[in-house]
């Protein structure tokens, strides 16, 4: 009986789960420009990368810079998804939205988490098009099915991350404006790492911070990945730390929601 109850309650929270995320996709139809974060910012990296510093840019390897810099704007691309996050988070907490969920039979972490998952549609929207881009910039990655397969699940990883990060900083902005503003908190760990230049061309006290940050830990797997090569201790140095951010700023994201939630 007590496991029957568990399991009817675990149904419950996922159903609010995936009504959440579903109410923050439709308001894309209201407002698009959520997704040029995903878009128009990713096919504009692409842009600058391959004709502008393509030809500047020497990474050290026989590979165009294109090959080179496209795992970093892959990741880019997943950082400015998660600005969307922390304004729709946001904007739940300071007009009102809140008063009205206080009042519905719902797992109120649902509110937070349905924007979080909402954020893993919006990159796979941005993780196509900017392969599309990539294609017609020169891009020509030799990965199998199996290496993009795993190049997918850690951008997905990332998203999911930098999203529960954005949240966090959705909660704490005092208005939509200032989460709007404290949201490039997780885009500048994507220019502090490997993403655009090798570490090995940093200063010595720089490479230390970048070559070891989560950020280049998932950009050099994606770069592994892609060029069909094994990505060794990157991967799961990757997958250790960016999971270590989501609990963290899942758990904490949480607290916040709950004492707001019941304020």
């Amino acid at each position: 009986m007590i496991a029957s109850s568990a399991q009817r309650r675990g149904t419950w929270t996922m159903s609010d789960y995936w009504e959440m995320a579903k109410r923050s996709l439709r308001h894309i139809r209201h407002d698009p420009e959520q997704l040029g974060n995903v878009t128009i910012t990713p096919v504009m990296l692409v842009v600058l990368m391959r004709f502008l510093f393509g030809g500047a840019i020497n990474t050290g390897t026989h590979s165009s810079y294109i090959n080179f810099a496209m795992p970093g704007i892959f990741v880019a691309a997943a950082a400015f998804a998660a600005v969307t996050t922390a304004i729709s988070v946001a904007a739940d907490m300071h007009e009102g939205v809140m008063d009205r969920f206080r009042t519905l039979p719902i797992a109120k972490s649902s509110v937070v988490t349905g924007h979080v998952i909402a954020d893993l549609a919006r990159s796979l929207i941005g993780v196509t098009v900017t392969v599309g881009v990539g294609y017609a910039a020169g891009f020509r990655p030799s990965a199998g099915l199996g290496n993009w397969a795993a190049a997918v699940g850690v951008i997905l990883l990332v998203t999911f991350a930098l999203s529960w990060l954005a949240a966090l900083i959705g909660l704490l902005g005092r208005s939509v404006e200032v989460a709007q503003q404290l949201a490039a908190i997780v885009v500048i760990p994507v220019f502090l790492s490997s993403a655009l230049v090798p570490a090995a061309t940093m200063p010595s006290w720089l490479r230390v911070v970048t070559a070891n940050q989560p950020v280049s830990q998932a950009i050099d797997s994606l770069r592994s990945l892609l060029s069909g090569q094994p990505p060794g201790s990157h991967l799961w140095l990757a997958i250790v730390e960016f999971a270590g951010v989501i609990a963290v700023a899942a758990t904490v994201a949480s607290a916040l929601f709950r004492r707001a939630a019941t304020a």
